[in-house]
C-alpha cells in the first residue's frame, strides 16, 4: 500500500484520504460483531465534505483500519544438524477493512506477542457483548483464537480440579444474567428478563442449563478434570444451582487428553 493522498471528486463532495502507518509493536483487533482478526498496520483517514441544506457544509471522517493477517509459525527440523527453529511467514501488504471504523473493533493483544490474560479475555467477550449484544461465547472465542495462533494465557485457579462457583446476578439492557465471580473463563449465562425493579422473568429452565453446559465446555479445554459445584445466596436463582450441581458434571463429556 504507498502512502498517497487520494483525492475523489464528486457532483457535491470531495472525498480526501490519508494512509497513515502505525509505529511497532502493532496490536491484534477484531471487529466487534465480526470473525476476523489480524494486526493492525495503519489507519485510512477519509475526511469528506458534508454540504448543508443553507448552503454551507461541514466536515465528516472516518477512520479505517488498515490490517495485515496474521502469520502462520511454520516448524523447519533439521534432523541432521538436531535441532528446530521457528520461522514467521508474514506479508507485507495490507488491507482496508472499509466495513469497519476504528471505533467498531477491539484490541486483542499485542501482535509481537500474540498472547492474551485469561482476565483480559473475560473484558473482552464482555465488550463484544455490551456493544452488538452478541451471546458471551468463551468455548467460540477460544476456538478462534487458536485459529489464529493466540494463546490464551490462564491464572493458577482456572487449573485446579475444583474450587467453589459462587453465582451473582447482573443486569445488563433489561436482561438478567447469572455470573461467576471466581471461575475464569467467567460464566455470564442469560437468565431472565427483568420487568421492573421487584420482579423477573426467567427463561426457560433447559436453555438455562444447556446455556450454562456450552460455557462449562471452555473450562474443560482449560483443565479436563475440573468438577463443577455451584453456590449462591441469591434465592430467586438457588434452584438453578441446586440443578446444575445434579446434573452438569454427569452430562459433559470431557475432553481426550490423548488427542
Amino acid at each position: 500500500m504507498q502512502h498517497n493522498n487520494i483525492y475523489v471528486y464528486t457532483r457535491m463532495k470531495i472525498i480526501n484520504s490519508h494512509y497513515i502507518p502505525l509505529p511497532e509493536p502493532h496490536n491484534v483487533i477484531m471487529g466487534l460483531d465480526e470473525d476476523e482478526i489480524a494486526e493492525q498496520i495503519g489507519v485510512l483517514s477519509v475526511v469528506e465534505e458534508d454540504p448543508a441544506p443553507d448552503g454551507g457544509y461541514g466536515i465528516i471522517t472516518h477512520e479505517h483500519p488498515v490490517v495485515r493477517t496474521l502469520g502462520q509459525n511454520a516448524v523447519v527440523s533439521e534432523d541432521k544438524e538436531n535441532f528446530n527453529f521457528m520461522v514467521t511467514v508474514e506479508t507485507a501488504e495490507g488491507k482496508v477493512w472499509y466495513h469497519l471504523e476504528n471505533k467498531d473493533c477491539l484490541v486483542v493483544c499485542p501482535a509481537q506477542r500474540r498472547k492474551i490474560p485469561s482476565f483480559q479475555l473475560n473484558l473482552l467477550m464482555m465488550s463484544q457483548m455490551m456493544h452488538t449484544g452478541a451471546d458471551y461465547d468463551p468455548l467460540g472465542m477460544l476456538h478462534r483464537l487458536k485459529e489464529n495462533g493466540i494463546e490464551v494465557e490462564w491464572d493458577e485457579k482456572s487449573k485446579e480440579n475444583h474450587q467453589e462457583i459462587v453465582l451473582s446476578n447482573m443486569e445488563i439492557g433489561g436482561k438478567f444474567y447469572l455470573q461467576s465471580l471466581l471461575l475464569k473463563p467467567l460464566f455470564l449465562v442469560y437468565f431472565a428478563d427483568v420487568i421492573d425493579e421487584q420482579q423477573i422473568q426467567p427463561l426457560d429452565d433447559d436453555d438455562i442449563f444447556f446455556e450454562f453446559v456450552n460455557q462449562a465446555r471452555a473450562m474443560l479445554e482449560v483443565n479436563p478434570h475440573y468438577e463443577f459445584h455451584f453456590t449462591t445466596l441469591d434465592q430467586q436463582m438457588s434452584y438453578m444451582a441446586d440443578r446444575l450441581n445434579k446434573e452438569l458434571n454427569d452430562y459433559l463429556e470431557r475432553p481426550d487428553e490423548s488427542e
